[in-house]
């Protein structure tokens, strides 16, 4: 049965594609602190499919990439399926900052809701805001094995989407909330 892109208010996400993201998790978690990886079914989600990431958690602590979506892809000017996000994320404190994050969800075991501004560095007008959610997923329920997340993108400058998120920009996160 395909989720519909129309949740329940779930402050403090106002986005509908990720509103529907946290619905879709918590729905698949029938009671369970987080849902395995086979309860996530494609076929549920079609919509969301784009806006989506599947991300390993490996032994050694690092991330890989196991599916990008298109709008993900597009938006990071490259589709890194199979590589390492330490490995790919621009520049020292934006990859600190997301590797943080992955590591606050797979450490608490809980959804992670965070938004970022990325500014132009030459005037410091707002570019871009982005909206990220991490979902944990564990085949165990105790070891967070994979992070589903669901991130879309804003352009407050048309030119800024040309961009992409290959080279660094400053940014200044605006939300940050364990769900």
């Amino acid at each position: 049965m395909a989720v519909e892109l129309f949740a329940p208010a779930l402050a403090p996400i106002t986005d509908a594609r990720l509103q529907s993201a946290l619905y879709y998790w918590r729905r698949q978690s029938a009671g369970k602190p987080m849902p395995r990886r086979a309860d996530i079914d494609p076929i549920d989600i079609p919509r969301l499919l784009r806006d989506l990431m599947l991300v390993e958690v490996l032994p050694s602590g690092r991330y890989r990439y196991r599916l990008i979506g298109t709008e993900n892809a597009e938006a990071h000017g490259l589709n890194a399926t199979g590589r390492y996000l330490d490995e790919v994320l621009p520049g020292p404190e934006y990859k600190a900052h997301v590797l943080g994050l992955y590591d606050e969800c797979v450490r608490s075991r809980r959804a992670l809701y965070s938004e970022c501004l990325f500014v132009s560095p030459q005037d410091r007008v707002t570019e871009r805001h982005t909206k990220v959610l991490f979902l944990p997923l564990s085949e165990d329920g105790e070891c967070v094995s994979q992070v589903l997340v669901a991130q879309v993108f804003l352009y407050l400058d048309p030119v800024a989407r040309q961009r992409h998120f290959l080279e660094a920009r400053p940014f200044k996160e605006i939300t940050h909330t364990l769900l």
